[in-house]
């Protein structure tokens, strides 16, 4: 499910419109959608006769991995060009999200994949998650990003504490901020919530 933000900008930047029950359902869909879902922030608008220059920002977890599969999925277009930014901390720790993330990672790593490229970004902390981010959110149409990251994850510390809306995660919520000036439409990704018995 792809629903929309309850946010709507206008063409200069500023807010158009706040619908208070469409965030208060989009936020109980995320609680309990049997699939995966997405809250898109659209803001820009793209031309059909250019290239649709995509980022995805990969930190690990399972809704990295899903929003990745999405971004793949994506490149059967032609006209998208698809960069995946993996954000990643200065030591790993070799447990099975980190094997589950590398192997999602596996077939953007391979060199001439056309329209797809990878670069592995090192960042010690959300300071440098954030500047980073600052670098390129205008070089991209869209983002697709994860929700949900580790708590004690190495790449958003320090960040978490300015969420202004949490549906989105850290990461939505920091490109979708009024704060970064910014154009470019974001899919925050979350990969179904799967009950436990």
């Amino acid at each position: 499910i792809i629903l929309p933000f309850h946010l709507r900008w206008s063409g200069d930047g500023a807010i158009e419109s706040d619908d208070k029950n469409m965030r208060a359902l989009n936020c109980k869909l995320l609680e309990i959608a049997p699939c995966s879902v997405g809250i898109l922030v659209g803001r820009s608008t793209i031309h059909s006769d250019s290239f649709i220059r995509v980022a995805m920002i990969f930190l690990g977890g399972k809704d990295d991995r899903e929003a990745l599969c999405l971004a793949k999925r994506a490149t059967r277009n032609p006209r998208v060009n698809l960069v995946v930014y993996h954000l990643a901390p200065k030591e790993h720790t070799p447990d099975m999200e980190y094997i589950r993330d590398n192997e999602a990672l596996k077939h953007v790593k391979k060199p001439h994949l056309g329209n797809v490229s990878y670069q592995k970004v090192i960042v010690n902390g959300g300071p440098e998650t954030s500047l980073l981010l600052r670098q390129i959110v205008n070089e991209h149409h869209f983002f697709i990003v994860g929700r949900t990251h580790e708590l004690d994850s190495p790449q958003t510390v320090g960040l978490t504490t300015w969420i202004e809306f949490s549906e989105l995660g850290v990461i939505g919520d920091l490109l979708a901020s009024s704060d970064f000036e910014s154009r470019p439409c974001v899919l925050v990704v979350q990969q179904q919530v799967k009950e436990t018995s």
